[in-house]
């Protein structure tokens, strides 16, 4: 088991401990700076139109969009070991360079095939920053003994890089109005940046393994061990297979969706900026709201929203829709902040990139096997019936974690 304590600290690294602790300061700062520029990418507001533009299809789309989950389904938890192991900084390295062939790729080519494999190299830098990312901050606030502060500053980062998202959501809309490709061009500068700001970032000292298969197939089998013994961890894993599959399903499709509710081209970016900002609000108030109402009242709050939210899109009403999308968003930034910190509070440094990433892996799995399906819906029926039957399903999914719930007396 991982121990940070000064006591660790000072029996490790005592002739550095003073500049340990100095350089670990700067992290949290370089988070958000960071956070900020690897999404910067100006093609997310008008996401399935880029693809569309790009001579894909919006019945391919779905389907990279689930081959995309599909990637990070199979790679999370291994991903998440060689964190652990290999590193976390090093880790992100790797995975913010698989982020800047993806743009370079979508930036300046076309077609299914192209896109395809883009995507895949995307799944691959995501399965390895998921958990990754959030484990480096909390076991940086940990060895500076402010655990406590996990919720705000995750809500913080959260409400930072929401907040450039909607800056350059507005601008992505005008770029893509004037040139379809400028968006993913424009994005490249803002990822290497984020890129290079990687290596500035001082990952916090802690005990681990050498990085062998032998070791990693022993850890994989006792962070395995650690998820299933917690019950309620195992419940929040299954919380999120519908909810981030929902809330996934509404963001990818929010441009065609815009198109449906008469929303022009040009008021997207718009659109999306309040979305973002929106987000924002949410990410920034979580760790308020949560400590009023509760881990109970949190969880059926983020169920209430999902499911009106969807519910309410599927009747796709001119103009009026877009205030049923920004429930979503609302949802999207508490579950975000709420969830990881549940997680988080419940497993040891040494395991929670790992568990974090087996988390995630439900997360995708719910993507992969119901965006595919909101696609189909779409193409044999309409946008709206599609919505409606991805909210009967979630809503079945959470009665169904429910009752999960009660049987294990969390």
């Amino acid at each position: 088991m991982s121990k940070i304590t000064p006591a660790y600290l000072t029996a490790h690294y005592k002739p550095k401990i003073l500049l340990i602790l100095m350089k670990l300061k700067r992290n949290i700062p370089l988070i958000y700076i960071i956070g900020s520029l690897m999404w910067g990418r100006f093609f997310i507001p008008v996401l399935a139109l880029f693809y569309i533009a790009s001579q894909v299809t919006i019945e391919q789309f779905t389907i990279i969009m689930a081959i995309f989950s599909l990637t990070t389904l199979l790679l999370d938890i291994p991903t998440g070991v060689i964190a652990d192991l290999f590193g976390k900084k090093k880790t992100l390295l790797i995975s913010r360079f698989l982020y800047i062939a993806e743009i370079f790729l979508i930036a300046f080519f076309n077609g299914f095939w192209i896109f395809l494999i883009a995507k895949i190299i995307s799944g691959i830098g995501v399965s390895l920053s998921s958990g990754t990312s959030q484990s480096l901050l909390y076991d940086t606030l940990k060895v500076q003994k402010r655990e406590k502060e996990h919720k705000k500053i995750s809500g913080n980062l959260e409400t930072i890089t929401n907040i450039s998202m909607a800056f350059v959501f507005i601008i992505g809309a005008y770029l893509f109005s004037i040139n379809t490709k400028l968006p993913a061009i424009a994005s490249l500068p803002l990822i290497i940046l984020g890129f290079i700001l990687t290596f500035f970032i001082k990952e916090p000292p802690i005990k681990r393994k050498e990085f062998t298969m032998d070791n990693s197939i022993s850890h994989f089998k006792e962070s395995l061990k650690c998820f299933k013994k917690d019950n309620f961890v195992k419940y929040l894993a299954f919380f999120s297979f519908f909810t981030a599959a929902t809330i996934n399903i509404v963001l990818n499709l929010s441009s065609p969706y815009f198109k449906e509710i008469l929303i022009p081209i040009y008021l997207i970016g718009t659109i999306a900026f309040i979305g973002s900002m929106t987000t924002a609000f949410s990410s920034k108030n979580a760790h308020k709201l949560e400590r009023k109402i509760g881990e109970k009242y949190s969880i059926l709050l983020i169920q209430i929203l999902v499911i009106m939210g969807i519910i309410l899109m599927s009747l796709i009403l001119p103009y009026w829709g877009v205030l049923f999308y920004l429930i979503i968003c609302l949802a999207s930034g508490f579950y975000n902040i709420v969830i990881n910190d549940y997680i988080n509070k419940r497993i040891e440094s040494e395991y929670r990139a790992t568990i974090l990433s087996i988390k995630s892996m439900f997360s995708n799995l719910g993507i992969f096997l119901l965006l595919p399906l909101a696609g189909y819906f779409i193409k044999i029926k309409s946008m709206g019936f599609s919505f409606l039957i991805i909210g009967l399903i979630a809503s079945l999914g959470y009665l169904l974690v429910y009752f999960y719930k009660k049987f294990k007396n969390l």
